[in-house]
């Protein structure tokens, strides 16, 4: 997101009046915010992206169409798919964790995330892909995570659940009853609390699962 936001603020930094730090900001707070009414149901995908754009452009563009608006959150999509590369630690866990039957469970579009997991190499290594508009059921709620248990036909006791986000992933997982992992790449020293174990890389991975014998990822 952060190498697509940069060359989105090339084009428009100056015309949204914000610094990079900003514009980052406010994005993130617009992505949060209409997000969770896309997992509501009040809005859908597309209509959650059109609004992103319009409340980011409101200042300058007050009159912006939703057509226009579309056209810019392309621009935006066509710099951040071209920044979709997988972190150079997960497609070595993946094959050492051969195995096992790893899924993904993401609160993101169906076709996005398959794109994303294509082009990062790492499609081949899963045994499914679970989203919540296929589900009907999003994260951090316990059926998002129990859902996706029956459907690999794992007890969720017997799952481990690895993300990257404290309250959406590791927290919602531990709720629903998963084995939960937190993914803290950027060591924060942030106690997870009770249930939650932590790793700060994918390397660090295999070695945990080793100590869990008879369990599935």
């Amino acid at each position: 997101m952060i190498l697509a936001l940069t060359s989105f603020h090339a084009t428009h930094g100056q015309e949204l009046g914000l610094s990079l730090p900003d514009m980052v900001t406010r994005w993130k707070a617009l992505l949060n915010l209409h997000f969770a009414r896309y997992l509501a149901g009040e809005l859908s995908m597309p209509e959650q992206r059109r609004m992103r754009v319009l409340e980011l452009f409101a200042p300058s563009r007050p009159n912006l169409t939703p057509a226009a608006a579309d056209d810019l959150f392309a621009d935006y999509e066509g710099h951040y798919r071209g920044s979709w590369n997988a972190f150079p630690d997960a497609a070595p866990v993946l094959e050492a964790l051969s195995g096992f039957a790893p899924a993904v469970l993401s609160n993101g579009d169906l076709a996005m995330q398959t794109q994303k997991l294509e082009k990062g190499g790492l499609a081949g290594h899963l045994s499914g892909i679970f989203v919540s508009s296929e589900t009907g059921c999003a994260k951090p709620a316990r059926e998002a995570f129990l859902g996706a248990c029956g459907r690999l036909g794992v007890p969720p006791q017997d799952c481990i659940y690895v993300g990257d986000s404290l309250e959406v992933d590791a927290r919602g997982s531990a709720s629903a009853g998963l084995i939960s992992i937190w993914l803290d790449r950027a060591k924060s020293g942030i106690d997870p609390g009770p249930g939650i174990e932590v790793i700060h890389g994918l390397d660090e991975l295999p070695a945990l699962v080793g100590t869990r014998k008879g369990l599935r990822a």
